[in-house]
C-alpha cells in the first residue's frame, strides 16, 4: 500500500516536506556555502576537484589531491575538543558540583559520549542533531548525522519542533527507512532495496508503511511524552559549518601549495641545452639519410652515457627557480585563515608559535569567546535533551529543561604556572578553598569531591599524628606526681635555716 503525500498534516505529507527539504539541504548552495555534502567532505579531507580539472587525465586529478592541506578539519576540532560538558544542576540539587543522580543519567543513557559527536556535525554541517527513546527498556540517547536527520520548526519560535525525520539505509535489512516523529508519536515507513544509494535514502510515495511499528496510525512515545519531539536540532552560529564561509580562501591555499609542487616536480631534472657557433656542427638532418636527428637519444640523460661534442660546443643547465615566494604565500593565507576563523596560529604551522604576544593573546580571545558561545548554543539544547531523558525515566520533578543547568569544561585552560600564581594570591585574599580549586586550578566537581574526602583524611591524618607524638614526648619525659609536686612547693615556702 502506497503512502498518501499529497493530504495536508498526515504523516506521508510531513514525510515528503522532511525529505525535499534534507535533500535541498545535502546538495543545493545555501547563503553561507555549498551543501552539506561538499562539507563533509572537505572536512574528510576531500575537497572538490576544481571544475578546470574534472576532464584531465586520472594522474593530474591524483597529483591535484596530494596538495589539498584539510585544514577544515583543524578548524572544527579547535572549536570541539574544549568543548566538555562537567555538571549538570537541577531544580533537585543545584551545588555547585551538580546533581550526581542527573550526571548518572547522562553516563547511563550515552548522553555523555555522544554528545561529543552531536557537537562535531554541527561543528562540520552548520546543525547537528541527537534522538532521545528507548531502548533495551531504558532512555538513550544518540547523535545523528545531518545528512540523514531533518527537522521542521515553529516559523515563529523556531526551538520549537513541529515534526522531524530520519532517513537512512540498512545494509542487513536491505531496505531503506524513513522515520517520522510528530509530537507524542513516532511512525515508521520503509523501501526494500539491496544496496545504499551515493545520495541517500530518497523517500517517495511509493513505500510503504511498516506494520509492525504500528503501520500508519504510528506508534505512541512514553507516557508523559504526549507533546513531545523527541529529535534535538545543535544549531552552530547561523547555522552553517565553521568553515563554510572559507571555501575560497581553503582553495587559495590548495592551489599555491599545488604550483609549489608542480615547479618542484618540473624542475627536479634541470633543462639542458648545447649551443654550438653554426648548424653544420650539429645539423638538425643526418646528411647522409636525411632524417631528422633526435638529439634526446644521441645526448641520452644517463650516468653512463658518453657524449661526443664538437670543440665550439658548450653546454648550457638551466637554473632553479625560487620557491621561496610561493611558500610565503601559503604563509600568508594561512595567517589569514587563523584570523578569520579565530584559530590559533600555532595550531596550523609550528612556525607559528613565534607570532607577537598580541596577535597570540586575539587569537587565544576570540577562540575563547567562539567557544563560550557555542556552549551556550550547544547547553540550551543538551538541557532540552536531558529534560526528555528524565521525563521518559519517569522523573517528572528533574524533567523541567528551564530548570537544568549544564556546565561546562573552562573554554580557556590555564597553565601550571599560570594557575599556581594565581592561586597564591587568591589564598591571600582569603578566596574560599573550593573555589580556588574549581575557578583557578579548574578541577571538575568530581575531582573537588575526591579532594575533600582525601583533604579530610590529611587533617585527620595529622591530628593523630600530633597525639602520637605528644604521648611519645610524653613518655620519655614523665611528669612529677601530685604529691611530689605537693612536697616540692612547701619545701620551697619553707624559711632558709640560718
Amino acid at each position: 500500500m502506497t503512502i498518501d503525500v499529497k493530504t495536508k498534516d498526515s504523516p506521508g505529507w510531513y514525510l515528503k516536506r522532511l525529505a525535499d527539504k534534507l535533500e535541498k539541504r545535502r546538495k543545493a548552495e545555501s547563503a553561507g556555502g555549498g551543501g552539506m555534502d561538499e562539507m563533509f567532505a572537505r572536512y574528510e579531507g576531500d575537497s572538490p576537484v576544481p571544475s578546470s580539472l574534472k576532464q584531465a587525465p586520472e594522474s593530474a586529478q591524483r597529483f591535484f589531491k596530494a596538495s589539498r592541506t584539510a585544514f577544515a578539519e583543524m578548524i572544527v576540532k579547535a572549536v570541539k575538543y574544549p568543548l566538555r560538558v562537567q555538571s549538570v544542576m537541577t531544580a533537585v540539587d543545584n551545588a555547585a558540583t551538580g546533581d550526581p543522580e542527573a550526571w548518572r543519567l547522562v553516563k547511563a543513557s550515552g548522553m555523555k559520549d555522544e554528545s561529543d559527536d552531536a557537537h562535531r556535525l554541527a561543528l562540520v554541517a552548520g546543525n547537528g542533531y541527537a534522538i532521545v527513546g528507548m531502548y533495551g527498556g531504558r532512555p538513550r540517547y544518540t547523535a545523528e548525522d545531518p545528512r540523514q536527520v531533518v527537522t521542521l520548526h515553529d516559523p515563529v519560535v523556531q526551538a520549537e519542533r513541529i515534526a522531524a525525520g530520519k532517513f537512512f539505509h540498512h545494509d542487513e535489512d536491505e531496505r531503506d527507512y524513513a522515520y517520522l516523529y510528530r509530537p507524542g508519536r513516532v511512525w515508521r515507513a520503509f523501501h526494500d532495496r539491496k544496496t545504499a544509494s551515493k545520495e541517500g535514502a530518497r523517500f517517495s510515495s511509493s513505500w510503504e508503511w511498516d506494520e509492525s511499528a504500528g503501520g500508519e496510525a504510528g506508534l505512541p512515545l512514553p507516557a508523559g511524552c504526549e507533546d513531545l519531539v523527541p529529535v534535538f536540532r545543535y544549531r552552530n552560529e547561523e547555522g552553517i559549518g565553521e568553515f563554510q564561509r572559507h571555501r575560497d580562501l581553503l582553495d587559495r591555499l590548495d592551489h599555491m601549495v599545488l604550483q609549489g609542487m608542480t615547479i618542484a616536480t618540473l624542475q627536479a631534472f634541470r633543462q639542458r641545452g648545447i649551443k654550438v657557433e653554426n648548424d653544420k656542427d650539429l645539423p638538425d638532418y643526418d646528411p647522409k639519410t636525411g632524417e631528422r636527428i633526435d638529439y634526446n637519444e644521441v645526448f641520452a640523460a644517463d650516468p653512463g652515457a658518453l657524449w661526443k661534442l664538437p670543440a665550439s660546443a658548450e653546454i648550457w643547465e638551466s637554473g632553479a627557480v625560487d620557491l621561496t615566494p610561493v611558500w610565503t604565500g601559503v604563509d600568508k593565507f594561512i595567517q589569514q585563515l587563523s584570523a578569520v576563523t579565530f584559530t590559533p596560529l600555532a595550531m596550523f604551522s609550528p612556525e607559528g608559535q613565534n607570532q607577537s604576544a598580541a596577535g597570540a593573546a586575539f587569537a587565544r580571545e576570540g577562540r575563547t569567546f567562539k567557544i563560550e558561545d557555542r556552549q551556550d548554543r550547544f547547553g540550551a539544547v543538551h538541557a532540552a535533551a536531558l529534560a526528555a531523558l528524565f521525563l521518559m525515566s519517569g522523573d517528572t520533578e528533574r524533567a523541567r529543561a528551564e530548570d537544568i543547568e549544564i556546565v561546562w569544561r573552562p573554554a580557556e585552560r590555564y597553565g601550571l604556572t599560570e594557575k599556581a600564581d594565581a592561586a597564591v594570591k587568591a589564598k591571600a585574599a582569603d578566596v574560599p578553598w573550593e573555589t580556588r580549586m574549581r575557578d583557578i586550578w579548574q578541577y571538575s566537581p568530581a575531582q573537588i569531591d575526591l579532594m575533600k574526602t582525601e583533604r579530610a583524611d590529611d587533617m585527620t591524618l595529622a591530628a593523630t599524628l600530633a597525639a602520637q607524638t605528644a604521648a611519645a614526648i610524653a613518655a620519655r619525659n614523665p611528669s612529677p606526681e601530685p604529691a611530689e609536686l605537693q612536697e616540692q612547693a612547701l619545701a620551697a615556702e619553707a624559711p632558709a635555716e640560718g
